[in-house]
């Protein structure tokens, strides 16, 4: 008996990967109609955390400077002034 597999072979051009990973997407899409939403999502997602992994955090450039103590002034005695 036969065996038949549908099956996607994809040769694309990485000097131009965003069409060509489009690309890649829409063949696929059409072999499940119903999940086409789910499987955009699932792509959405991989693309957000990705994109988290390669970001520098905010404020990470700051990480490796000491953090010095505000300056105070050595004449305060510590207390709280009187409202008079």
């Amino acid at each position: 008996m036969a065996n038949i597999q549908p099956k996607i072979i994809a040769e694309i051009d990485p000097r131009n990967p965003v069409p060509e990973i489009c690309a890649v997407i829409m063949a696929v899409v059409p072999y499940h109609p119903a999940q086409e939403e789910a499987i955009l999502r699932g792509v959405i997602e991989a693309t957000e955390k990705r994109l988290k992994a390669i970001q520098p955090k905010k404020g990470a450039e700051d990480d490796d400077k000491p953090v010095s103590e505000p300056r105070r002034n050595t004449t305060d005695s510590g207390e709280l002034g009187r409202a008079e």
